[in-house]
């Protein structure tokens, strides 16, 4: 549980970054648009970055699984 809330807040952190660059890019193209521009790449990165340790998490977490004991 703790480890897709982790992830929610990449997607979520991602995503304001997203919305940081795309609105820097609408408003101020030729003054602040390289910085929109790594904005939108950075949250891409954060994203990829979320998505991979939730990846990580999840395996460690399936080898650690203990099997269910069946009672007759």
């Amino acid at each position: 549980m703790a480890n897709e809330r982790t992830f929610l807040t990449y997607v979520r952190t991602s995503l304001a970054m997203l919305g940081f660059g795309l609105a820097l890019i609408q408003l101020h193209p030729v003054r602040a648009g390289s910085l929109g521009y790594w904005a939108v790449g950075a949250a891409g990165v954060v994203l990829l970055t979320g998505w991979l340790r939730f990846r990580m998490r999840q395996q460690e977490i399936e080898k650690c699984r203990l099997p269910v004991p069946r009672t007759p």
